[in-house]
């Protein structure tokens, strides 16, 4: 396998070598993404009240979402222009710049 589905691979074995990502979190609210036995598991929350929703993803929504975040760590605002690859994701991780 090469091109984008090996990076996306080797992104989603990081990920759960890691045991998930981060994605968001201030003072208003927070979202992760963790692994458990039985697959992905998106969790938001709101500090101020303890509230939390969960909800199960793929491994599509999950790539998605660290495209996303690493998109935005990487300096890259808007819609998708395509200057971002995940071939730039998968660095970004391995670089541990979650």
């Amino acid at each position: 396998m090469t091109g984008p589905q090996a990076e996306q691979a080797a992104i989603l074995q990081i990920l759960i070598r890691q045991g998930g990502i981060g994605l968001t979190g201030n003072r208003e609210s927070w979202s992760d993404i963790s692994r458990d036995d039985i697959g992905w598991l998106r969790r938001d929350g709101d500090p101020m009240t303890g509230e939390e929703t969960r909800s199960r993803l793929t491994d599509d929504e999950v790539l998605r979402a660290v495209f996303w975040k690493a998109r935005d760590r990487l300096g890259h605002y808007g819609p998708d222009d395509g200057r971002v690859t995940w071939a730039d994701v998968l660095a970004w991780l391995q670089a541990g710049s979650p």
